[in-house]
C-alpha cells in the first residue's frame, strides 16, 4: 500500500511569493515612469498616433513592401540623402538653442497668423515697428544668426580653398 503524502513542495509557493515581491518592488521603484508612460500612451491615442502604429504593425509586410518600392526610386533617393544630412545637422545643434529657436518660430507664426495684414505698410510704419522691443529682440536674434552663419561660411570657404 502506498504511503500518504505528508510533505508539500514549497518550490511553487516560493516562486509565486518571489514574483509578487518583485512586482511590488517594481511598482514602488518605477511608479513615476509607469504613470508618465500611461500619460504618453493616452496622448498618442488622442492624437491618432496609436491607431496608426497599430495599423502599421498589423499591415507590416505590405507597408514595408511599399516603403521599399519607394526607396528604390531615384527621385526619392536624393530626398532621403538630404533628409539624413538635415537630421545630422540638427543633431549637432545644442538642445537648448534648438528649443529656443523653435519656440520663437512658433510664437512668430502664431502672431503672423492672428494678425490681419495692413493694406498699406510704408517706411514710417516700418520705422515705428522697429521701436517695438519684441521686434528689436527678434532682429537681434536674426542678426546674430546671420553673423554665425557668415562665420561658418567663411570657415567652410577657407577650408575649401586649402584643399
Amino acid at each position: 500500500m502506498a504511503d500518504s503524502t505528508t510533505a508539500i513542495a514549497n518550490g511553487e509557493i516560493d516562486q509565486l511569493g518571489d514574483a509578487e515581491a518583485a512586482i511590488e518592488r517594481a511598482k514602488r521603484e518605477a511608479s513615476e515612469g509607469v504613470v508618465e508612460a500611461l500619460y504618453l500612451l493616452q496622448d498618442l491615442e488622442e492624437r491618432g498616433v496609436l491607431p496608426l502604429l497599430r495599423a502599421l504593425i498589423e499591415q507590416g509586410d505590405d507597408v514595408m513592401r511599399v516603403v521599399l518600392e519607394l526607396i528604390k526610386r531615384q527621385e526619392y533617393l536624393g530626398g532621403m540623402k538630404n533628409a539624413v544630412t538635415l537630421l545630422q545637422a540638427v543633431g549637432t545643434v545644442e538642445k537648448n538653442s534648438l528649443n529656443t529657436a523653435m519656440a520663437a518660430v512658433s510664437g512668430g507664426l502664431e502672431a503672423a497668423a492672428s494678425t490681419a495684414p495692413k493694406e498699406k505698410f510704408g517706411l514710417y510704419d516700418l520705422l515705428a515697428t522697429l521701436q517695438d522691443p519684441d521686434v528689436s529682440r527678434a532682429l537681434s536674434f536674426v542678426t546674430s544668426f546671420l553673423k554665425g552663419m557668415g562665420r561658418a561660411l567663411g570657415e567652410t570657404e577657407a577650408g575649401g580653398a586649402a584643399r
